[in-house]
């Protein structure tokens, strides 16, 4: 179950959206994409999710951090950061999917 599908209290969401803002900015993402990523219902949970995949396959935190923004011939040509802030909470869905199906293979 991915944990974007789970339900939350408000304490939760509230570090959720926390642990998610921290993550992206060691992503690299300027504050300003940053907020316009995680404003959403589900989304910062949905972030969460990408970073347990991204752990699973990538040892080394600046190494997942650089997949997220490097172009992906699975997502036509775009990164995964350009996908999710294009497409919102179905964007980082897609990712995670993506995610968990190379973990899979």
């Amino acid at each position: 179950m991915s944990i974007a599908s789970a339900q939350y209290d408000e304490d939760e969401k509230l570090a959720m959206v926390r642990a998610a803002a921290a993550l992206v900015a060691r992503w690299g993402v300027q504050p300003e994409t940053a907020e316009r990523l995680l404003n959403g219902e589900g989304r910062a949970a949905a972030v969460l999710g990408i970073r347990r995949a991204l752990r699973c396959i990538f040892a080394d935190g600046d190494r997942a951090a650089r997949w997220i923004g490097a172009p992906n011939e699975a997502f036509d040509g775009a990164s995964a950061l350009d996908l999710m802030l294009a497409d919102g909470l179905a964007g980082m869905q897609r990712v995670e999917a993506y995610l968990d199906a190379e973990i899979a293979s």
